[in-house]
């Protein structure tokens, strides 16, 4: 059968078709179709106009919703929980967003919660500012002045960053607090995954249940569990942000060591990599005692810096991978 007959039942008509046409016969009306309802004919030009114009018609669609979306992924949500927060100048109402390079301000008697893209939220305390700095598939960063913020986050690792004035916080899939003063220091609180806290490759890794200071010119600090001894926690505060020929240090470090729990492997970790060469025996002696060093380890190869060898004590903790960060962090701007 050719499509002629489809159309004016010129040309080899079809044997299935021409039972079907016996069949329904008894059915045929006899009265004459009026002219405006036949269908006529249409030229296969005329349906290749048809059938491009249509793809222009379509393509014009998807432009106008991908100008939408993108509008929609250079700006993200804001929602006003209390007072009078300000997005990029403009009080923050019904339907708000915070357009990318804009600052978004709580004041003392404010509230917001900021959509992170699709990927998270923020709920911003009062006394807050932040800028939207990038945001782009896989890739959203904060720069934030000062304030508290609470994160919850749930893409993969490295998709999100917040940089204050003395510390990037790298988000590894997490919750967590951050609260950055006006002078630049503060600290963060994870309650869920992890973060990296990162600056001028000095690096801190804090899981759930810790805690790591930071301060303006120095970066991170020695993270630490939320529950670790006082005692341990001070000495921290000399040993990180002290200066390095502070007479301080060496009774700190004592102090540190000789009040750390199991718990505090965290803590003695990261210390293999901020004391001084000549100290770091004794933190291996002191990390030792709870986590036996994996067989490649060596005291030599730690007390040289070793950075393979640090990682492969890591693993032995039972923390989490620190392949993770070495991976994300690759992937940073």
């Amino acid at each position: 059968m050719t499509n002629e007959y489809l159309w004016d039942k010129s040309g080899q008509p079809d044997p299935d078709v021409e039972h079907l046409e016996r069949l329904l016969g008894r059915y045929r009306s006899t009265t004459p179709e009026p002219a405006w309802r036949v269908v006529p004919r249409v030229p296969a030009r005329a349906s290749l106009r048809f059938l491009a114009a249509a793809a222009v018609l379509v393509l014009a669609c998807a432009a106008t919703l991908w100008r939408g979306r993108a509008h929609d992924l250079a700006s993200w949500p804001v929602t006003r929980v209390a007072g009078h927060p300000v997005a990029g100048s403009i009080p923050v109402g019904d339907g708000s967003r915070l357009p990318l390079g804009a600052w978004l301000e709580t004041d003392a008697s404010s509230k917001a919660v900021l959509e992170v893209s699709t990927i998270g939220q923020l709920d911003v305390e009062p006394g807050t500012r932040l800028r939207l700095v990038e945001t782009r598939e896989g890739a959203h960063r904060l720069a934030m002045a000062h304030g508290v913020v609470h994160a919850l986050i749930w893409a993969p690792p490295g998709q999100f960053v917040i940089v204050t004035p003395s510390s990037r916080a790298v988000d590894l899939g997490c919750a967590y607090t951050l609260d950055v003063r006006p002078d630049g220091e503060g600290t963060i609180e994870v309650t869920g995954g992890w973060v990296a806290f990162e600056h001028a490759g000095r690096e801190s890794f804090i899981p759930a249940g810790a805690r790591c200071a930071t301060r303006t010119g120095v970066g991170p600090g020695t993270p630490y569990m939320l529950d670790a001894p006082a005692a341990l926690v001070d000495a921290l505060t000399v040993l990180d942000f002290a200066p390095g020929s502070d007479p301080a240090r060496a009774a700190a470090l004592a102090r540190a060591l000789g009040v750390a729990r199991p718990d505090d492997a965290l803590t003695l970790w990261h210390l293999l990599a901020r004391v001084p060469e000549p100290d770091r025996d004794a933190v291996f002696d002191a990390l030792a005692r709870f986590v036996a060093p994996p067989r490649l380890v060596t005291r030599e190869g730690i007390r040289s810096g070793d950075r393979a060898m640090r990682d492969a004590w890591w693993a032995a903790l039972d923390l989490g991978d620190i392949e993770w960060w070495r991976t994300w962090k690759r992937r940073l701007p």
